[in-house]
């Protein structure tokens, strides 16, 4: 899920960065420091949720979110508690007061995630790939591959690697879908071309298969 920063101080912004980014599952998309710059901002690239002061300079949080003709997931944090009615009004999922620690922010979010998987049921996901986010669909993965510190999710023209690990890929990707075949590989059960012995073909790669879930596996497939 991916968030944006919007807050007019600039410590406060610092906080909230640093926090975020020990969230799984939780990426910055960016910072802005006025409602304005935000607007803008959202305008070129829309995000998931927003995490919104309220009094900020020109235009504030929530006249933000009313020029917004559809605004994203909200949590407000701001320092001052006058603003909870008019934010639960708008149907923010919920209202941290400054300074926000880490377990407040991380049942805020934890909301917002659950929020966010019944507005739009999972197809695709945002990885950190160098310096970029970038969205990968689902049905476009072949498998992901253990690579050392990172997971490589293969797709049918690119590789994308990702500072992961297999568990918690494992536990992100739908199970209907994909199958853990090998302590370091995941495929999409979809892209299987034949499976022979201790090896499954996916495309053009061959992909290992641990003698342990072969027989899963096989209960999986479609076999006549």
């Amino acid at each position: 899920m991916t968030c944006l920063i919007i807050d007019d101080n600039p410590l406060a912004r610092l906080a909230l960065r640093n926090m975020t980014s020990e969230i799984e599952g939780l990426h910055l998309a960016g910072e802005c420091e006025s409602a304005m710059q935000a607007y803008n901002f959202l305008k070129a690239q829309p995000c998931d949720l927003l995490l919104l002061d309220v009094e900020m300079p020109g235009m504030s949080g929530l006249e933000l979110l009313k020029s917004l003709e559809k605004h994203p997931l909200i949590i407000l944090v701001t320092s001052k508690t006058a603003y909870a009615v008019d934010g639960f009004e708008m149907q923010v999922v919920d209202y941290l007061v400054k300074p926000v620690t880490m377990p407040r922010l991380l049942k805020a979010v934890n909301l917002a995630m659950e929020r966010h998987k019944d507005q739009y049921p999972a197809n695709h996901f945002f990885a950190r790939v160098d310096s970029l986010l970038v969205r990968i669909d689902f049905q476009h993965i072949l498998f992901v591959h253990a690579l050392g510190d990172y997971v490589v999710f293969q797709t049918e023209d690119k590789k994308y690697p990702v500072h992961l690990t297999m568990k918690a890929v494992e536990e992100r990707l739908p199970s209907n879908h994909f199958m853990r075949v090998h302590r370091s590989y995941i495929v999409a059960l979809d892209k299987i071309v034949n499976l022979e012995q201790n090896s499954l073909l996916i495309g053009s790669h061959a992909v290992p298969v641990s003698e342990k879930v072969k027989g899963k596996l096989m209960q999986r497939l479609n076999i006549f």
